[in-house]
This record gives structure tokens, sequence and C-alpha cells, in this order.
């Protein structure tokens, strides 16, 4: 692994850099990268949930019945972002929460899969992120 690629796979970079976002990361046993965090977010309030240095930031906005989903590239990588067809609208499921599942592959030299789970919580107007993002190099 070249020297850039190991930057972007650097766990200790992750967690100082998503310090704000309450974000914990680690290196995973085949060399990827995992990155969690857990947030309350406002509803109507567009806030960051996870942050990949140098490849990504991943900002939702909950509403009542709708979430916002802006996956933000950071360092001029092209990506091409594919949702699991369970996501499209799981987010008014009313069966109860199912996870939101984001696939990325950026230029071809590095792949990430994005994990979030939601909870509202109505009495409080927000809703609780729980996330994890796996990066790999190819």
């Amino acid at each position: 692994m070249d020297r850039a690629a190991a930057q972007l796979l650097n766990p200790d970079l992750a967690a100082a850099e998503g310090a704000a976002l309450g974000q914990l990361a680690c290196t995973l046993d085949d060399g990827g990268l995992l990155i969690t965090t857990s947030r309350l977010v406002e509803f109507g309030a567009r806030a960051a949930i996870l942050l990949a240095p140098g490849l990504f930031r991943l900002d939702l906005t909950p509403q009542e019945e709708t979430l916002g989903l802006f996956p933000r590239v950071l360092g001029g990588w092209e990506v091409d972002w594919r949702a699991a067809e369970e996501s499209w609208d799981g987010y008014r499921d009313a069966s109860g929460p199912a996870p939101i599942e984001l696939h990325g592959t950026f230029d071809g030299r590095f792949t990430a899969w994005i994990h979030v789970l939601s909870f509202t919580e109505r009495d409080a107007l927000a809703t609780h992120f729980v996330a994890k993002a796996v990066i790999h190099s190819i």
C-alpha cells in the first residue's frame, strides 16, 4: 500500500478529524478502516455524521417522516455511490427501524460501505443516528 493510501486508512487521523462528531476509528484485521459514531440530530438540522478524511463526509437532515442524505466527496475523487434497494424508502417503513446502506467506489482505488441506523425521538424532536463506515483499498 502506498503512503497516500495508508494515510487515508489511518485510524488515528480519522478519530482526530472526527472527534467533534464523537467518532472512533480502528484498523481492521484485513487492513481496512472502521469508523463509528453516534449522534442526536434535531429535526430540520443538517449535521455531519461520518467523516473519512480525504474521502467523504456524510451529512444527514432528519424530518419527521423523511431524511435528507448528503454524501460529500472530499479530495476530488470520482465516486460511484449506490444505495441498497431496501434503503430507498426504509426511513418511513412502519415495521420499525431499518438500516440505510450506501456503497461507494472512489476512482476504483477505495471502497466504502456505510451503514446507518436511525431512531426517531419525537419528544426531543430529533433523530438518533448510529453509523459505521468500512473502507478498504482495492
